[in-house]
């Protein structure tokens, strides 16, 4: 993502990139550049213009910004002497110095070894499968050995129907054929009742079967090869997903990341399994057949050879065109993925708005995009094919006159020449299919670039990292900055600190956009601050194993995410191997266990995506019993007091706690709930804290804010401004608390007699 922001160029989860790519992002603000001026040390070159600057490392261009740089793949460097400026920045396009054509020679050849290595990392895949790849290979080599006897075969039948080949020579003698050691009569008839005969065509009847034996091995192989290898990558693909933090997802969309994990690694599997077989056959079968046209006539081959540069030419220029073109394809899917799962995931929504047409015309706009890509790429394959089926028509034809020419001056017989076209066929086959395995696997290359940055992809939080420790203590903010990567220029934290003590249940207030949802994510790590500290029990946060730690952390939203399937699975979804009986118990502390009850199915109810069959109240209350059921372990004298007070209702069979981790967050957790649900939730969370296990609530409710012993009010600006017990805060008229519930209030049109009158009794 590029942001120009006051003429100057930032740079946020930079990617390689083209220019041209990156200059359609620039749009118009690019034409601004025009001067620069040359720095010159050692092999360093720098290209400072007024929005951006240029280091050239090792003939590699880096854009250097505030927050990072990006590669360009290619690019036009200014003269040595820094009067001209570039011309990629020139809107008039004028030509070239004719100095830069070198390096652009050098770019070209950088692109040259970049495809190369990327063929290398697609066939590097097949690593693991060599074993059944080389037995593939080997039912490969038999299959073409076998296909191509046939033209040797046919030569030879047609050949004993020429008397002049059948006749018995002087001495009485008849010389016996052999083809590839199988004896051949000297006439040959179908119906005949002949041993000889019928050893010869029993003998290739079983080389035959031998063949088809090995073709159906070899495409079942391959088969198999190319869905586990598909299978593998699309699994560590979505490990190294899951693995990434927030920063990741604010940059990309679920639809394009769906695209990759199943069209991209479809197309990257095949390009290496049933296609590279298919240029393995090819390839013997062209060199069989070249040997086998050289055996019979090397005269007819050498012209033959004409036409290979030709076709080998047009191959290549028309790979690298499907490279790009299928690289487009691929990412236009993604973005067709994008819409549409967007839309699907929004349609009450559009509905709501009526604007079900509307979605249909962008929906359409990015079809239209797909649908002119493809016939394109049609377009090529046409231009290519057209091309290859014209050239070989006419040349086969100038073989054929050329080698009826020969057998007229007896250099040939009519059967050697029949074989002869036969193998000029599969030859030119086999170039023809050469060049089209070179485009698939341009397209396999094409489509891989995108499944690869998946798997090169590293968690920025390090899972196996860290030390193994429990964190049920104070929870220490110091000194804490922070502002997202999508939003550089908007800064959230600036010095802010904050102290939560170890059983507290402290509830986060302020204006919306202030920050409160941040320091629950800061406090999940799916952010890390800038600078500062964060500390949970005397443990820094970034020392602390990041499974670990969110094992003893417990989250749950204002618009909760439960997954299609029955309601215990959701609850469950922490602790796979909990017993019912222990969820009736969470579900109790939750108080959902009545609505669950009066579904016929209980707690193997289908809830839908997204919980779509619960209302929004029970949706809240199912996600609070799940955190709860992660538990923890507690002191034993705590312990033994609730258990003599409350029993074991409190506590699973395995003696942990049901009231969930060590640190429970709840943002707006209970916004949907009525009155009365709402007392059962806050006897839960009171409990929490005589278990001496602590609570952070985000909140706009007054209800919900007296639930905690300590509020923490933050401005706009993200700055803790006031905090303390709620009743002690809206004891003072002027408080940032009551000036906070005044506005939201009058928001509501509720009327407050007088600026300064308590709301504590609200």
């Amino acid at each position: 993502m590029i942001l120009l922001q006051q003429r100057s160029l930032h740079l946020i989860n930079p990617f390689k990139a083209n220019t041209n790519t990156l200059l359609k992002c620039l749009g118009p603000h690019y034409y601004n550049i025009r001067q620069f001026r040359i720095a010159h040390d050692r092999n360093q070159k720098s290209f400072i213009g007024q929005t951006m600057t240029f280091t050239r490392l090792s003939k590699q261009t880096f854009l250097h910004g505030k927050f990072g740089q990006i590669r360009l793949i290619s690019t036009t460097n200014v003269n040595e002497q820094g009067n001209e400026h570039n011309d990629l920045f020139n809107r008039n396009g004028d030509k070239q110095p004719s100095k830069n054509r070198k390096d652009e020679k050098s770019n070209q050849n950088h692109k040259d070894n970049k495809s190369f290595s990327e063929i290398l990392d697609l066939l590097r895949l097949t690593k693991p499968e060599i074993p059944k790849f080389a037995i593939a290979m080997v039912l490969l080599c038999i299959s073409s050995a076998v296909s191509m006897l046939f033209p040797t075969i046919m030569g030879k039948i047609i050949d004993t129907a020429n008397p002049e080949k059948t006749d018995v020579p002087d001495g009485g003698i008849e010389k016996q054929t052999k083809i590839f050691g199988i004896p051949m009569p000297s006439t040959i008839h179908i119906f005949s009742k002949d041993v000889a005969t019928s050893v010869f065509y029993g003998s290739l009847g079983v080389i035959f079967l031998i063949g088809a034996g090995a073709n159906f091995g070899r495409i079942v192989l391959l088969r198999t090869i190319g869905e586990r290898i598909m299978m593998n990558m699309r699994v560590n693909i979505l490990g190294k997903i899951l693995l990434q933090d927030a920063k990741f997802w604010d940059y990309h969309k679920a639809g394009d990341l769906i695209s990759r994990l199943v069209n991209d690694s479809t197309v990257v599997a095949r390009s290496v399994t049933q296609n590279v077989s298919n240029g393995m056959r090819s390839l013997i079968s062209g060199f069989v057949g070249m040997g086998m046209m050289i055996a019979i006539s090397a005269k007819l081959t050498a012209y033959m050879m004409i036409i290979f540069p030709v076709l080998l030419f047009i191959a290549l220029v028309f790979g690298r065109r499907v490279k790009r073109v299928s690289r487009d394809i691929q990412s236009q899917l993604g973005s067709l993925t994008k819409v549409c799962e967007e839309q699907f995931n929004f349609v009450k929504t559009i509905q709501s708005f009526n604007n079900e047409k509307y979605e249909v015309g962008k929906f359409k706009k990015e079809v239209k995009k797909l649908y002119n890509l493809s016939i394109f790429e049609g377009k090529l394959n046409g231009v290519f094919y057209g091309t290859n089926g014209f050239i070989g028509n006419t040349f086969l034809l100038f073989m054929l006159t050329l080698g009826t020419y020969m057998v007229r001056q007896g250099n040939l017989s009519l059967g050697e020449l029949s074989s002869y076209l036969m193998y000029t066929t599969y030859s030119a086959t086999s170039v023809y299919s050469l060049s089209n395995f070179y485009s698939e696997l341009m397209k396999g290359v094409g489509a891989s670039g995108r499944v690869f940055e998946l798997l090169r992809l590293k968690p920025s939080i390090d899972p196996e990292a860290g030390q193994i420790l429990n964190v049920n203590g104070d929870i220490v903010l110091k000194h804490v900055h922070f502002k997202y990567p999508t939003r550089p220029h908007d800064v959230i934290f600036q010095d802010l600190s904050l102290t939560v003590k170890k059983g507290d249940h402290v509830c986060l207030v302020g204006p919306s956009g202030c920050g409160k949802s941040t320091i629950a994510q800061l406090l999940l790590r799916y952010y890390s601050a800038e600078s500062g500290s964060i500390s949970a029990n005397k443990h820094a946060l970034n020392d602390v194993n990041i499974k670990c730690y969110r094992e003893q952390v417990g989250v749950v939203d204002q618009e909760p995410t439960l997954f299609s399937g029955t309601i215990r699975e959701n609850l469950a979804y922490g602790r796979k191997d909990v017993s019912d009986e222990d969820i009736w118990k969470v579900c109790d502390l939750a108080y959902c266990s009545h609505f669950i009850r009066e579904f016929p199915e209980g707690l193997y109810t289908i809830i839908g995506s997204k919980g779509a069959q619960l209302s929004g109240g029970q949706k809240q209350r199912v996600a609070l019993a799940r955190a709860l059921l992660l538990g923890t372990k507690i002191d034993e004298d705590t312990k033994q007091e609730l258990m003599d007070r409350e029993g074991s209702r409190l506590f699973d069979s395995e003696g942990r706690t049901l009231l969930g981790p060590s640190i429970l967050l709840l943002d707006e957790a209970t916004s949907a709930l009525d009155a009365h649900s709402e007392d059962a939730i806050k006897n839960t969370l009171n409990l929490r804290g005589e278990a001496n296990l602590t609570t952070i609530s985000i909140a706009h409710r007054v209800s919900t804010i007296k639930m905690s012993n300590i509020v923490v009010v933050l401005d706009s600006n993200g700055n803790i401004v006031e905090q303390g017990g709620y009743y002690e805060l809206t004891s003072k008229p002027d408080s940032e608390l009551n000036k906070l519930l005044r506005k939201d209030m009058e928001k509501g049109s509720v009327e407050i007699k007088g600026k300064k009158q308590s709301i504590e009794d609200l």
